[in-house]
């Protein structure tokens, strides 16, 4: 029935042989999520004041539309709890199958780390969320552009070579500077496919932009974008992963680093995990530190630089169940140790009477965040 009815929504738009039920793929997930944190930092987004349902709860909908034997569309619309559940296109793009690689073009995953093709798809990993001290970090998910998705079968292994171009967007909702483009931005992922093992490395590159009229705004967050104003940076990611079906282990690590006052930072995140039935219990270390704090010494804002100037350390323990056929339900308590630092969080600052300069204290030394996810696809 839904196959139906969006089939003939297109056919009505482009003409009745716009689309055949057949050349339609229409798929879906979802997560309902649920936690609790003992204060309120904000870690993971939780705090202490009352049990939240919308950090983690998400639907979506994806179609894929074959245009020919080489061709297709592919557009995937998501509505995510943390932006007031409105639908954002999150992938929109055609591709091209060529005899030895595959072209695509439009609005594209960036790929950053293992679980960035589906990091809304909570039912394809194992764990509650990805490391927040990797993951969350990068706040763009995807850019407008092409990429290339390149296989090289070898004797005993294969690889997957994806060089990418285009522009990247990090949206209002994410950034306390406002919207920032990333121009100029390129770079290459690398995965290669050994028995159980599987490696990976990114390397990126862009040139940073606000779009804050930060020269004539007494906003002292727009203000904050201009050491942003056309500084380049670079990412730099490397993981491996052993899954044989019983024994899941990922390790991964990033280091980012940004021309001028804005902070870098290097982060890694490991976890270890074993199925049994239906259950996945796993456990999981990440770590993240700036490494330029010198360069903000002499910085006048200084709940900012209390804020740029962080590292954390965090452990969890959780178990996933898939209960069902294509549901699972997970459950994760998550220790953070701010290291006497704010954490990264401008909330675990404490401030004078000018809530902009800090007293170089932290209200919280540590935060313990409890949490639950169903996920599900059709």
């Amino acid at each position: 029935m839904k196959k139906t009815v969006v089939i003939a929504l297109v056919s009505m738009a482009f003409g009745s042989n716009a689309a055949n039920i057949d050349d339609v793929r229409i798929s879906g997930f979802g997560s309902v999520g649920i936690g609790k944190s003992d204060n309120a930092i904000g870690y993971a987004g939780y705090t202490d004041e009352k049990l939240d349902w919308e950090q983690e709860t998400l639907a979506g909908l994806q179609f894929d539309f074959q245009i020919n034997e080489r061709a297709k569309f592919v557009t995937q619309i998501v509505a995510n709890s943390r932006y007031g559940y409105e639908p954002k296109i999150e992938m929109a793009y055609a591709s091209y199958d060529f005899e030895s690689f595959t072209v695509r073009a439009g609005k594209l995953r960036l790929p950053l780390f293992f679980y960035s093709d589906y990091i809304d798809l909570g039912y394809a990993y194992p764990m509650i969320r990805p490391s927040q001290e990797l993951y969350e970090k990068i706040v763009l998910k995807g850019y407008t552009g092409a990429d290339l998705l390149i296989p090289i079968e070898l004797e005993d292994s294969s690889i997957l070579l994806q060089p990418v171009v285009g522009l990247g967007t990090i949206d209002e909702d994410d950034s306390i500077v406002g919207e920032v483009k990333l121009d100029k931005l390129f770079g290459i992922s690398a995965n290669w496919n050994v028995d159980d093992f599987t490696f990976r490395g990114s390397y990126f590159v862009a040139e940073s932009n606000p779009s804050c009229d930060f020269q004539n705004s007494q906003d002292p967050n727009c203000q904050l974008g201009s050491i942003l104003d056309s500084q380049d940076g670079q990412f730099i990611s490397l993981g491996a992963q052993y899954d044989n079906g019983d024994i899941l282990v990922n390790v991964e690590a990033a280091d980012v680093q940004l021309e001028g006052q804005f902070y870098d930072y290097q982060s890694v995140s490991g976890l270890v995990g074993y199925r049994v039935n239906k259950f996945t219990p796993y456990i999981s270390v990440s770590w993240v530190e700036t490494t330029d704090n010198e360069e903000r010494v002499n910085m006048i804002t200084t709940t900012i630089k209390e804020v740029m100037n962080n590292e954390r350390l965090s452990y969890s323990v959780g178990s996933r169940w898939d209960f069902t056929k294509n549901m699972s339900l997970k459950a994760d308590v998550t220790y953070v140790d701010y290291r006497d630092t704010s954490g990264g969080f401008q909330s675990n600052v404490e401030t004078a009477a000018n809530p902009y300069i800090a007293t170089g204290n932290y209200l919280e030394n540590s935060s313990i965040v409890y949490s639950a996810r169903l996920d599900f696809v059709f």
